[in-house]
């Protein structure tokens, strides 16, 4: 990442119209302070306002936890409702009510607010951006101006992305309030709000404002490439539930992930095959960062900008404490996010995602070569040995889209539309990467295939939740080791960790892969008032 985005983040100006309820980012100390009017001069300005946007809305997802205190990020909300990993703290409302089952607002409300507000965080920063932005010609030049606003376009892209996912139905507001004028918007159809989504990310690709290199090579800022995969994310969760767009959108998510393969910027590490030490290419995607299989990641840097990783802390169970060699200092160490046995069980001994030290860990020794045991998997994916001992947060950045995402999405959406043999094509090559033979399968095998692929190969990468979303399907076992899983219908499922160590079929209504509207945006804003989504009471 360039330093200039750190700096700018460090030395953040609050500009008092931006959103009023921002107040954990851009009132975090401020060395200077200018009121909207004075904002806007110079290329400084623009530079601040834009890097802002990678530090605040779905970004900061990684930063926002469950009522403070030590829990699960809301990164992992989903995969905690899903009960296919547990929270072992268990100390807060929203994660034993996951693990009972119980769907209700009182107990999900204040989640729910904190992510709706930090989306719309994001989609107010870019809306500044995309206004303002085209206006500063005595100071920016054209290709400067074409390049911030369609930065702008992506993070307004990229939270209406979540927002439609997590709600549905949700109000779209597309231009800055610099008044409360307008300030009340009506929820607009899901249908209506992916189209808007589309539109912005077809504009920003179909130009030349954004450079068609990789994620690394381009210093951490957006470029087509990241551009065209959130859109092919976007037409793969449209083609599926609630939307139920079909193949029409199936179509258009492998098509768009064929721009991204075939633009030959990102490639697989070992895509041959690779190791099961600590140099696979498993260990390189936790600790890179300036390999071209990542091609969106949230970025840290705890050693030079204090901008730290904590996923460190959750990555391990409690009872680590008692080896005397971590440190997490102000924080508690715990698994906020244990794998279920179903899932550890499910890959296939020659499958090395599932083997020591690549995802995940049962062994540990220490500098001085003292062996331990844990007794629970840990997410090997996030320890950071050094933050631990020095008690510290880390310098690991995370994976938001992988090359291997692009080619599962363009397997789905071949597979799903009658080209299984290029499908069979792109999924194998995850699967050779990982040390799997060929898949040969087809129809519905396939696709419960290429689910599976997804869920090995995406583990703690937080896709699961989004993959039950869109499919109203939920891994089953298929056996001790089989490297396969069953995919069968929500309502019908044994439901992992209802509550921990039980399954319970039908655990997850449907009205649940939705989050309730906030209550506090509901008496706030008239126009959703008695528009909740169903199911929730």
């Amino acid at each position: 990442m360039k330093i200039n985005k750190y700096i700018s983040i460090l030395c953040m100006i609050a500009i008092s119209l931006w959103m009023s309820s921002c107040t954990s980012f851009l009132e975090e100390n401020p060395l200077d302070e200018k009121t909207d009017g004075q904002f806007w001069r110079t290329l400084s300005d623009a530079q601040t306002a834009v890097n802002a946007l990678y530090f605040g809305g779905v970004p900061y997802l990684h930063n926002i936890d469950v009522d403070g205190g030590w829990t699960p990020k809301a990164t992992m909300w989903g995969g905690v409702m899903s009960g296919l990993f547990v929270d072992k703290r268990k100390d807060r409302t929203f994660t034993n009510a996951s693990e009972g089952g119980n769907f209700n607002i009182e107990s999900f409300n204040s989640t729910s607010l904190k992510i709706w507000t930090e989306f719309y965080i994001g989609i107010s920063r870019a809306n500044f951006v995309i206004a303002n932005i085209p206006e500063m010609t005595d100071v920016l030049t054209p290709a400067q101006i074409d390049n911030f606003v369609a930065q702008g376009k992506f993070f307004r892209a990229y939270a209406y992305f979540y927002l439609v996912k997590e709600y549905g139905d949700v109000p779209y507001i597309d231009f800055p309030y610099n008044s409360l004028e307008g300030i009340y918007q009506e929820r607009v159809p899901a249908a209506q709000v992916y189209q808007h989504i589309e539109a912005d990310l077809l504009d920003i690709i179909a130009g030349n404002a954004l450079p068609n290199i990789a994620f690394y090579d381009n210093g951490g800022y957006v470029t087509r490439p990241m551009a065209q995969t959130l859109l092919a994310n976007v037409y793969l969760q449209w083609a599926g539930a609630p939307v139920n767009g079909g193949n029409e959108y199936y179509t258009k998510a492998a098509n768009m992930a064929l721009n991204v393969i075939n633009g030959g910027q990102h490639a697989l590490i070992h895509p041959s095959g690779t190791t099961n030490d600590l140099n696979s290419a498993y260990n390189i995607i936790k600790t890179t960062k300036d390999s071209n299989e990542i091609i969106f990641a949230k970025e840290f840097n705890q050693t030079s900008f204090n901008v730290g990783n904590s996923y460190a802390v959750r990555s391990i169970e409690t009872d680590a404490f008692q080896w005397g060699i971590f440190k997490p200092g102000g924080d508690v160490l715990y698994n906020a996010y244990l794998p279920c046995d179903m899932l550890l069980n499910s890959y296939h001994p020659s499958d090395i995602r599932g083997q020591e030290k690549q995802f995940f860990f049962w062994e540990y020794t220490s500098p001085d070569g003292e062996d331990f045991e844990l007794n629970y998997a840990g997410n090997w994916a996030w320890f950071d040995e050094g933050s631990l001992i020095n008690g510290r947060n880390g310098d690991y950045n995370m994976p938001t889209f992988r090359y291997a995402e692009v080619l599962l999405i363009a397997a789905e959406g071949l597979a799903r539309t009658g080209n299984e043999g290029d499908a069979r094509g792109y999924l194998n090559q995850v699967r050779t990467r990982a040390g799997l033979a060929n898949e040969t399968a087809s129809g519905d095998a396939l696709i419960q295939s290429i689910l599976t692929e997804r869920f090995h190969e995406f583990p703690l990468e937080f896709k699961i939740w989004d993959d039950i979303r869109r499919t109203r399907l939920y891994p089953e076992a298929d056996g001790m080791q089989s490297g396969t899983l069953r995919w069968v219908p929500l309502a019908t499922a044994a439901i992992q960790n209802k509550p921990e160590g039980s399954t319970r079929v039908g655990a997850i209504p449907e009205h649940a892969l939705l989050w309730p509207i906030p209550l506090s945006e509901m008496q706030a804003n008239p126009l959703l008032e008695g528009n909740q989504n169903p199911g929730w009471s």
